[in-house]
C-alpha cells in the first residue's frame, strides 16, 4: 500500500492530521488498524469522522484485518490441495514402479520359459535309449535309461513359471506312468513313452 500522508491520501485537513499524528497515526495503514474510539479520545476528533476516514482508508487500499475463520478456511484449502497433489505424485510413482515390476516379471518368465523349452527337448533326446530298451524288453536297462529323463523333468519342475504349470504337470504324470509301466514290464510301456514324448514336445513349443 502507498504510505502517503493522510492529508494527501484522504484529503484530511492539516489540523486533523496533526491531531492524528499526536495519537501516532500518520498513514493509511495505521489509521485503518487503529481502534476508532481510542483514536477519537487521543486525537480529540469526533468518533464518526474517525470511522468515516477508516472506511475511506480501507477503500483506498489499507489492509483489513483478516478474519480468523477466513484464515482457517484458507489453511484448510491449501492443506487439501497439498494432500491431493502429494497423493497424485505418490500414485504416479507407484504406477511407474508397478509397470517396471511387471516388465521385470515378464522378462524373467520369458527366460524361464526358454529354460523349460530346452529341458523338454533334452528330455526328448534322452527318451531314445529308453525307447530302444523298451522295444527290446530290456526292462532293467530301460529303468536305468529313464533316469536322465527324470533329471530333465525335475529341472523343468524347478524352473517352470506359473503359466506353464498345467503343461508341466502333464509331463510329470506322463513320466510317472512310463516308469510304472517299465517297472511292471507292461506291454503299454511303449504307449506311455509316446504319451510322454508328446507332452514334452508340446512343452518344448510353449511360448
Amino acid at each position: 500500500m502507498t504510505e502517503k500522508p493522510l492529508s494527501d491520501a484522504l484529503g484530511i485537513d492539516q489540523a486533523a492530521a496533526e491531531g492524528l499524528a499526536r495519537a501516532d497515526v500518520r498513514t493509511l495503514r495505521e489509521l485503518s488498524a487503529a481502534d476508532p474510539e481510542a483514536l477519537a479520545m487521543a486525537s480529540g476528533i469526533p468518533l464518526d469522522r474517525i470511522k468515516d476516514w477508516q472506511q475511506r482508508a480501507r477503500r483506498a487500499g489499507a489492509p483489513k484485518r483478516r478474519s480468523p475463520v477466513a484464515t482457517a478456511w484458507m489453511v484448510a484449502i491449501i492443506g487439501l490441495v497439498a494432500a491431493l497433489l502429494l497423493g497424485w505424485i505418490l500414485m504416479s510413482i507407484g504406477s511407474r514402479k508397478l509397470q517396471q515390476a511387471t516388465q521385470i516379471r515378464r522378462e524373467a518368465e520369458s527366460k524361464l520359459e526358454m529354460e523349460v523349452n530346452f529341458g523338454a527337448r533334452r528330455a526328448m533326446d534322452e527318451l531314445d535309449p529308453v525307447r530302444r530298451e523298451v522295444y527290446n524288453s530290456n526292462w532293467g536297462a530301460a529303468a536305468k535309461a529313464v533316469l536322465p529323463v527324470e533329471d530333465c523333468v525335475q529341472f523343468i519342475e524347478r524352473v517352470a513359471p506359473d503359466p506353464m504349470e498345467s503343461d508341466v504337470r502333464t509331463v510329470t504324470t506322463g513320466l510317472e506312468r512310463l516308469q510304472g509301466a517299465i517297472q511292471d514290464r507292461s506291454k503299454e510301456a511303449m504307449d506311455r513313452l509316446l504319451d510322454l514324448e508328446a507332452a514334452l514336445d508340446a512343452l518344448s513349443r510353449t511360448e
